[in-house]
């Protein structure tokens, strides 16, 4: 998978939205082969694209954990509910896998939201140098930038 900046996490995505992990729930696909994880998500706020008018989105992706069984892919994101993140989606997924999600902190020092660096496990960084990465960035910044990409 190759490195996505946020113009093009944000030009791929179908819909970006802000909110809070309600649940995420593992199980086996129907010939019991591979193992899905479902992640629901309560939306506080939708930065592209129409919000839905349950005001929840569900995500799939692969990986989990089912019993005593887990199935790890290198590079996809997990959730664990109570989380706050932004989402990049496509239909049900995350653009670019782990790099669709910036999981929020609170910084106690700024008194602000803080967006996590992306997760670019599993990403190659075509032309930058192993280890660069983008800092993590106040809520309010990450919003404005993406807002801006979107445009009116």
């Amino acid at each position: 998978m190759r490195a996505m900046d946020l113009a093009e996490l944000t030009a791929s995505a179908e819909h970006i939205v802000l909110g809070e992990v309600l649940s995420s729930e593992s199980a086996w696909d129907a010939k019991h082969r591979t193992i899905y994880s479902t992640v629901e998500i309560a939306v506080a706020e939708s930065w592209k694209g129409q919000a839905p008018g349950s005001g929840r989105i569900r995500l799939r992706h692969f990986g989990g954990i089912v019993g005593d069984i887990e199935m790890t892919v290198y590079g996809e994101a997990r959730f664990q509910p109570g989380e706050r993140v932004v989402v990049f989606t496509q239909g049900d997924h995350l653009v670019g896998m782990g790099q669709g999600k910036r999981r929020l902190g609170w910084d106690r020092a700024a008194k602000c939201w803080v967006a996590a660096p992306w997760d670019r496990t599993g990403a190659s960084l075509m032309g930058k140098a192993e280890g660069d990465s983008e800092p993590a960035v106040p809520l309010e910044m990450l919003r404005a930038q993406v807002r801006a990409l979107v445009g009116p």
